[in-house]
């Protein structure tokens, strides 16, 4: 009887220690993406037009899903899609982590438990932190809130608030979303998961 029950424990570590190999790609792809977003921010930063007039978007799908034409994403896309194809890797890897945790949660064990959700939970929160933060703490609510000072990367939308412009808006979910968060979760992997915030990922 207990061969059997040795023999199922050395199963599920084994399947738990493939999760936590896993889950140490996580953290270099989110770094990966991070800049990828920064790069990306500054490159429309630069090369975008302040006076150029943006073109009506045209879908030319009739019967979607359409390949090749239509809502598809283009090359000036990039710079916004190649970074949350990263925080989406990076969750993905994290995914084995939730089984992994969830069942040291089944088995009583708390603290092993909820550090195996860090690897899945932290870059979820990296990603949804990079979209919404940028829009609460935006450079443009001083003057929103009535105040004479208009940073210039701000301007009025068609509903008649400020938003900051197309030109730099990458590079504002960038600044303020996706370095702070990573930031962050890199603070909590120091301390509760320090083995994945190493460089090694053998």
């Amino acid at each position: 009887m207990e061969t059997l029950e040795t023999n199922a424990r050395l199963r599920s570590a084994r399947w738990q220690r493939g999760a936590d190999r896993l889950a140490r790609w996580a953290w270099p792809v989110l770094l990966a993406a991070v800049a990828l977003a920064l790069a990306g921010g500054v490159a429309v930063a630069a090369w975008a037009s302040d006076t150029e007039e943006p073109e009506p978007v045209v879908d030319e799908c009739e019967d979607p899903p359409c390949f090749g034409g239509g809502g598809l994403p283009g090359l000036s896309d990039l710079p916004v899609v190649l970074p949350v194809l990263g925080y989406g890797l990076a969750i993905a890897l994290g995914l084995p982590s939730v089984l992994a945790g969830g069942w040291d949660l089944l088995r009583g064990r708390w603290g092993a438990g909820g550090r195996r959700l860090l690897a899945f939970v932290g870059p979820l929160l990296v990603l949804v932190g990079t979209e919404v933060v940028p829009h609460v703490i935006s450079p443009c609510l001083p003057a929103e809130l009535g105040a004479g000072w208009q940073p210039g990367v701000c301007e009025r939308q068609e509903h008649g608030g400020l938003d900051v412009g197309d030109r730099w808006h990458a590079l504002d979910h960038a600044l303020v979303g996706a370095v702070p968060m990573a930031a962050l979760y890199w603070l909590a992997l120091r301390r509760w998961r320090p083995e994945l915030a190493l460089r090694r990922v053998v």
